[in-house]
């Protein structure tokens, strides 16, 4: 017989095959998300070269920073929802399962997780923090303003709270609330199919369908998320005040009248069902979370969603000026506070009627400006656009007024930017849309009240720009004609590029 230091020593070598087997694993996953984040780290060191290059690298840091601390905190927060929810489960699992039909699959299920429980719980719990969590760094902005935001001193008219509560607390305090309840939600549903797992949920019997502790874990869970919704429509009752329901911006009559009611029901029946789904724990049966869910149900789609419509195609809109006119006084007021506008003056104007009071010397600057080309109008904005795009990729997208002084007398002119028109531009290409067609270039320029015919006057116009000789006179100029920024553009252009 040959002593023990001689036999082959075979487990050591599957012990290095299985390792490094795993390292080549992890070598080629790390190699494919670095390949799939190139263009993430590209993005990511372009933004940094940009904020550095006009000395705002702080800024950089403080939107990054933001970003993180969102991240990290909103996964830490779900991977502990999950993972603690999920060792419950395995803790109050049953000791022992009665045989049955759906037993042969839980078996399996068993004999090949029973040595890892630890790690597929963590692993489940990670995973779906990941996901759940990684895209809240997009909330970086309401982030900052919660926390760095502070109070106007004025007070909206219907709910008696702090401008600054608005603009600065409420859009991430929405959020949370929203997040909070989709990730319990997720944490309800995979905590179900874990106490399946482990037998404490059955399809078929003969054992009971639910044992008593799961029974009480997923109503105690069903009450959090109850209160969760609570909060939800106690919030919602703040989102009422930028409502656009109404003829003007805000809390309008159907709003104040109709919807907030419907949110303060809404709220005591959510608070009323958390408070069932706990009673839930001594009683037998899934009767009061099915009647707490039902009525839940109803309010909110009758009175929360069917009844404001009502109120406002049968109420409002018949008499839609009395209606409203508190809620666009309320409007109005905030609007003036908002300009600055407060101290304005209204002084009646009283035309004249007798043409022996009318003096047209007196009126020569408003009846010499009297508009021929009307921005407003469809037609106007069509022959600017056919007469003066020049080539395709160009467009004049709207245009606008505004006043030169042209042979000593201030003149009101039309005029539009030339600037990129991406459907325009020749090919389908990143070169093409980045590199080669970067711009737009110049400005059309016709006085309103004149015209060529049928056509516009342009004082300005063409490519390359030419300017009418009385502009330049004036001593107007056209220095830079290259559009870089505008309307309509979007993304991003490389210039000077070879």
């Amino acid at each position: 017989m040959r002593a023990p230091d001689d036999l082959p020593r075979r487990q050591r070598r599957a012990s290095r095959s299985n390792r490094g087997r795993t390292i080549l694993i992890i070598a080629v996953v790390a190699v494919f998300v670095l390949l799939t984040s190139l263009r993430g780290i590209a993005r990511f060191y372009t933004d940094y070269l940009w904020f550095d290059s006009l000395d705002q690298s702080g800024v950089w840091r403080g939107v990054l920073g933001a970003k993180v601390v969102l991240a990290v905190l909103f996964i830490a927060v779900f991977f502990v929802l999950a993972w603690v929810n999920l060792l419950i489960a395995d803790r109050i699992a049953p000791p022992f399962r009665l045989s049955g039909p759906e037993d042969e699959l839980l078996e399996r299920y068993h004999d090949l997780v029973s040595a890892r429980t630890g790690w597929v719980r963590g692993i489940v719990a990670g995973v779906l923090a990941l996901i759940a969590g990684s895209g809240v760094s997009s909330e970086w902005n309401s982030w900052l303003l919660f926390t760095n935001g502070g109070d106007f001193g004025v007070t909206d008219q219907q709910f008696g709270r702090d401008v600054g509560f608005y603009v600065f607390r409420l859009p991430f305090l929405s959020f949370v609330v929203d997040w909070l309840f989709a990730s319990l939600l997720i944490v309800i549903i995979v905590t179900t199919v874990a106490h399946y797992l482990n037998g404490g949920i059955r399809v078929q019997p003969p054992s009971p369908r639910v044992t008593p502790q799961v029974k009480a874990h997923l109503s105690v869970l069903l009450a959090a998320l109850a209160l969760v919704k609570a909060a939800d429509y106690w919030l919602q009752r703040f989102e009422l005040t930028v409502s656009s329901r109404g003829v003007v911006d805000g809390a309008t009559y159907t709003d104040v009248q109709a919807q907030l009611p419907a949110l303060n029901l809404l709220v005591l029946i959510s608070l009323a069902a958390a408070v069932l789904f706990v009673a839930n724990i001594f009683r037998r049966g899934w009767t009061l979370p099915v009647l707490a869910v039902g009525l839940w149900v109803f309010v909110a789609v009758v009175v929360g969603g069917i009844y404001p419509q009502y109120v406002q195609r049968f109420r409002v809109q018949p008499n839609e000026s009395a209606k409203e006119r508190p809620y666009i006084e309320r409007n109005i007021e905030a609007t003036r506070a908002a300009l600055n506008l407060s101290d304005v003056r209204t002084e009646r104007f009283a035309p004249k009627n007798d043409p022996a009071e009318v003096s047209l010397a007196g009126a020569e600057p408003t009846i010499r400006n009297i508009r021929l080309w009307d921005p407003a109008a469809r037609l106007s904005g069509q022959t600017f656009e056919q007469l003066e795009r020049i080539r395709n990729y160009y467009g004049i997208n709207d245009i606008d007024v505004d006043r030169y002084e042209v042979g000593g007398q201030l003149t009101q002119f039309n005029i539009g930017a030339r600037t990129i028109n991406r459907a325009g531009v020749p090919g389908d290409s990143w070169e093409n849309d980045h590199i080669a067609y970067t711009h737009g270039y110049g400005v059309v320029l016709a006085p309103s009240n004149a015209s060529q015919g049928t056509e516009p006057e342009f004082l300005v116009g063409n490519v390359p720009p030419e300017i009418d000789p009385s502009l330049a006179e004036s001593g107007l100029s056209l220095d830079q004609p290259g559009i870089y920024f505008g309307e309509d553009l979007d993304g991003y252009v490389v210039v000077g590029a070879d």
